[in-house]
């Protein structure tokens, strides 16, 4: 009779566990359109996250205030983050629509912005998300809602 050891089996890691793995590490952008724009994530927990902007004078429009695809760009990123946290890591996702309130302006003198995301439902395929964008006085700029679909 042989004596064999029991399989070692270990759960794959979450997105939550990557995340807060990540931010453990001294966080920063972790995509390119993070590193690009300059978006960069601050916090996690399920189901949530927060991302922090500078704007910068390259944002603007031809105005002069933070361009519209900034503030989208801002929201979808939290929003697909706070769902992440929802999945095991490397899960494929995809946001199949973003409905964005604009609501006052801000521009590259306007300090940090503040994106928090929450996920309202969360599906089999498809997760339901909402996020709010803040300047440092804690006006809300921008409100979104947005439907992620997991792929794989």
């Amino acid at each position: 009779m042989s004596l064999t050891p029991p399989a070692v089996v270990t759960a794959p890691r979450s997105g939550l566990q990557m995340f807060q793995e990540h931010l453990a590490a001294g966080g920063g952008p972790r995509q390119p359109i993070e590193r690009l724009l300059g978006i960069r994530p601050i916090a996690v927990s399920p189901g949530s996250a927060v991302m922090r902007l500078t704007p910068r004078q390259d944002h603007e429009n031809g105005a002069g205030i933070l361009h519209g695809g900034m503030y989208a760009t801002v929201l979808d990123n939290a929003c697909a983050a706070a769902c992440y946290t929802t999945v095991p890591e490397g899960t494929r996702i995809v946001s199949t629509d973003l409905t964005v309130k604009f609501l006052r302006s801000a521009a590259g003198d306007s300090g940090v912005l503040t994106c928090e995301a929450e996920v309202v439902n969360r599906g089999r395929r498809n997760v339901l998300v909402q996020a709010r964008m803040t300047d440092e006085s804690g006006r809300l700029l921008a409100h979104a809602t947005c439907t992620i679909m997991i792929v794989g």
